[in-house]
Formats: structure tokens, C-alpha cells, sequence
């Protein structure tokens, strides 16, 4: 749980802010993300793994919660080799309140998974 709750993090940064986030930031308010529940977060976290762990580059993976409405996508660009350990840029986009966003970042697989260091 501690593992999902720091990639939780990461994604939450990445893409715009998490409820809790959204408190402390109050500049990343309007983030879809802050609208989201914690059904759509699981899901939202869930998607941008599995893209990670097996999709090729150029292929999306989705995700939609049919009780909110809130979706996204997880599209890994570019898989690169740093220092040993594999690395892979990541679009997403999602969407939740009426709000849309999207960034990009790399994550890097370790021996306790998928770990971003910033953009």
C-alpha cells in the first residue's frame, strides 16, 4: 500500500494534484485530480502501471469510472536504458469535474517498481 501510495504521489504531481495535495498547494486546486475520489485514483494509478509494465511505446491504456465519470489515459512515448535501469516517458491525461489535464513524466522501474524523480 505504501508503494501505491507513493506512485499515488507522483501521479497526483504529475497531474495537477491529489485532494489532500490540493490542500497543501493551493495553486493546484483545479486540477482534476482534486475532484477525484479515491475509486478514481486506485483506477487512475492502476492504468498508468499496467501502460508502464506492458505496453510498447505509442500504445494508450484507458481507464473510465462509470459512477463519476472521471477517465484518462496512460501512453508510454520512449523507453530508454539510464545507468542499467529501464526508464520510461509517460503521457497522461485525465479528466474528472468538468476539468481536463495532462503531463509528461519519467518513471524509472526499481526493484519496488515504477519511481519518478520529477519530470
Amino acid at each position: 500500500m505504501r508503494r501505491t501510495r507513493i506512485l499515488l504521489v507522483g501521479a497526483s504531481i504529475a497531474l495537477g494534484a491529489g485532494t489532500t495535495t490540493a490542500q497543501t498547494f493551493g495553486f493546484m486546486q483545479d486540477a482534476p485530480v482534486s475532484k477525484m475520489n479515491r475509486e478514481d485514483t486506485t483506477m487512475l494509478v492502476r492504468n498508468y502501471q499496467q501502460a508502464l509494465d506492458s505496453l510498447p511505446d505509442g500504445h494508450t491504456n484507458t481507464w473510465t469510472n462509470p459512477k463519476t465519470g472521471a477517465s484518462g489515459t496512460a501512453t508510454p512515448l520512449k523507453t530508454t536504458q539510464e545507468k542499467g535501469t529501464t526508464c520510461r516517458l509517460l503521457e497522461m491525461t485525465n479528466f474528472a469535474g468538468g476539468m481536463s489535464g495532462r503531463s509528461e513524466w519519467t518513471f524509472c522501474k526499481t526493484k519496488d517498481g515504477w519511481r519518478t524523480s520529477g519530470r
